[in-house]
């Protein structure tokens, strides 16, 4: 992490602020051309037009993409009462393009006011031209100047807090402008990646719930403070609210550690527990299960399916095209049952491309394509003398939308969750499960979507002959896919999860598939044989906050870093600057000033304030099994 520089992988800059080029309001631009010409009459009235614009923006609304995150994450129940709750904004420049005090540069327009659970104030909606005519309710709320892009009909959010509970937990204008910096991080392009940070100023209660509203306090400072209106302590404070959500501190359980370290680990694979019965025994192994089996001809009975994802390596080999999904179902006489799976595979397969209309159509086409070219090529060694025919179709763009359908569902891209877990139980909640990807059913996968409008034996020694001359674009390139599947809280409540596997000689394997399934469900495939894999929080959830210090029961404390970003044990604040102490409401303007005497920095700003109060994100490490497969 660093304050200046540019941005690489794996670090984090601070920026105090990013202003806007220009600022919201009314311009008008001029332009004036006056013309001389070499023998006339000079020009009595220079030309000149005047166009008006106007430069508006958010004020009363976000839209849902200017938040990318929020922290603690909404809904979450996970011990937090140490960190201070942040939201991340898509646009860097948003808090400084308007102004909280007039007379003053530099201090944001958005502030972040936590309430504890008998504070909570309820949000109201109402309309614009009710805020334009504050007589017209209880609550103080300052006079209302529209801008041009505003309507009276428009909704705005409003909470009405009493003066005593906001004058106790609201921020200076000094504080705001430390609140507020500016985060570049680099995306998956290598791109630099500008995104703005508020902070709140009050430390969640612990055992309780928090709200936190993002408010607007527009125009609302004069002189370092915010300015009541001569209400009293009982009277309500009107403000906009722009964002709110709500979490919990009750269980050290529900945090992004918590939840991942208490994982249900019973089974590292996905399988049912295991059977004396050697035979069944064997199925289960594979992460098979028995599924009611309907006949064509109306007979039912059980039969074993087993999806792609298994618990260990299939060695199983198939020779491939089939001409139907019967080829390819297995009877076992010592249990009587049939193994449908790798013939519900290849049904699969084809109800996938028939799905797709445009991919079924490029099939069919480049198919008959490659057979007339095939048949001219015939023609032409016995009839050399014959021209050679044109073709009308570019086959090569077609054999490349091809391929990429194949390239996708060869990594399960489309492939119903119930084919990849056929039975609840082998992903209960708050659980993690590790596999290997059997090639053999992916082949019958791609083979059975390949194989539309395969009838015929010609048809099947058309496709025959694509697989043995290395032509066909039904083929799975990887030798190896390993992976996991997550179901857990920590899915749904840090979308920005970081996972990382790793080989047995410790270097990452590349990351071919990384997708929520669902809220709660994550998919994570990995080129190669996975021996450990990593969880890590994504920059927008590295959070703010203070230490505990050793003592009986633990005080807070805030170990400073270096001019390298390394904490040291000699940069200690064991003294916590306190607005309110009973509220958790930290005074930040001492708090900033003590952080840069410790630390003897020549000045100080939003940047070095974030640099010093955030804390490390943190990673949780899963080894495999002793036997080398994922577990």
């Amino acid at each position: 992490m660093s304050t200046n520089g540019d941005p690489t992988a794996g670090s984090i800059q601070f920026v105090q602020s990013h202003a806007p080029g220009m600022t919201m309001g009314e311009y008008v631009i001029t332009l004036t051309q006056d013309v001389t010409i070499k023998g006339a009459r000079p020009q009595q009235v220079p030309f000149s037009t005047q166009k008006r614009f106007v430069i508006s923006g958010q004020r009363f609304l976000l839209a849902p993409t200017d938040i990318q995150a929020v922290f603690p994450p909404a809904g979450s129940q996970g011990e937090h009462s140490r960190a201070l709750p942040h939201v991340l904004l898509d646009r860097s420049t948003l808090p400084w393009e308007r102004q909280a005090d007039a007379s003053r540069l530099g201090v944001p327009w958005l502030a972040l006011v936590l309430f504890q659970d008998q504070e909570k104030p309820t949000p109201i909606v109402v309309k614009l031209s009710d805020l334009q005519n504050p007589a017209g309710f209880a609550a103080k709320f300052p006079a209302l100047q529209p801008e041009s892009a505003q309507k009276d009909s428009d909704s705005v959010t409003v909470i009405d807090v009493r003066k005593r509970v906001l004058q106790a937990i609201l921020p200076t204008s000094d504080e705001l402008a430390l609140l507020a910096h500016v985060r570049v991080g680099v995306d998956t392009a290598g791109n630099p990646q500008e995104q703005a940070v508020i902070i709140g100023n009050r430390l969640p209660v612990r055992d309780g719930t928090s709200t936190v509203h993002l408010v607007s306090v527009e125009g609302r400072y004069a002189n370092g403070s915010f300015q009541y209106q001569d209400a009293g302590d009982e009277d309500l404070i009107r403000l906009v609210s722009l964002k709110s959500w709500s979490f919990s501190c009750v269980d050290e359980k529900q945090n992004f550690k918590g939840l991942l370290t208490h994982l249900d680990r019973s089974s590292s694979s996905l399988r049912l527990p295991r059977n004396a019965h050697p035979e069944v025994e064997k199925y289960l192994s594979m992460g098979a299960v028995l599924l009611p089996h309907t006949f064509r001809r109306a007979g039912k009975t059980f039969s074993w399916y087993h999806g792609p994802l298994v618990p260990a390596e299939n060695m199983t080999t198939l020779s491939l095209p089939v001409p139907a999904a019967d080829a390819l179902v297995r009877y076992n006489p010592v249990l009587g049952l049939f193994d449908i799976s790798y013939a519900a595979a290849w049904e699969l397969g084809r109800l996938l491309a028939l799905q797709s209309k445009q991919f079924s159509t490029n099939l069919y086409l480049w198919k008959r394509t490659h057979a007339q070219q095939l048949r001219q090529a015939e023609q032409q060694l016995l009839y050399a003398s014959l021209p050679v025919q044109g073709q009308s179709v570019d086959a090569s763009e077609q054999f490349t939308a091809i391929s990429t359908w194949f390239a996708r569902v060869g990594l399960l891209q489309g492939v119903p969750f119930n084919y990849l877990v056929p039975d609840e139980h082998m992903l209960p909640k708050e659980s993690i499960r590790f596999f290997w990807v059997d090639s053999v059913w992916v082949d019958c996968l791609l083979d059975g979507a390949f194989g539309i409008g395969r009838v015929t034996t010609s048809d099947q020694n058309q496709d025959q002959n694509h697989v043995a001359a290395n032509t066909s674009p039904a083929v799975n390139p990887y030798d190896q896919i390993t992976g996991l599947l997550l179901r857990s809280e920590v899915v749904a409540g840090w979308p920005g999860l970081l996972v990382s596997g790793y080989g047995s000689d410790g270097k990452t394997l590349p990351l071919l598939r990384k997708e929520c399934l669902s809220p709660n469900v994550l998919i994570c495939l990995f080129d190669g044989v996975m021996t450990s894999v990593s969880f890590s929080q994504h920059p927008e959830t590295l959070h703010f906050g203070l230490d505990e210090d050793d003592q009986t029961p633990p005080g807070l404390c805030k170990m400073l870093r270096d001019n390298h970003g390394y904490e040291q044990q000699t940069l200690l604040i064991s003294t916590i600057a306190w607005q309110q102490q009973a509220q958790r409401v930290l005074d930040i303007a001492t708090l900033a000033r003590t952080i840069q005497q410790t630390t003897g920095a020549a000045s100080f700003t939003s940047a070095q304030f974030a640099l010093q109060m955030i804390e490390g994100a943190e990673e949780v490490i899963f080894q495999s099994a002793a036997t080398g497969a994922p577990g």
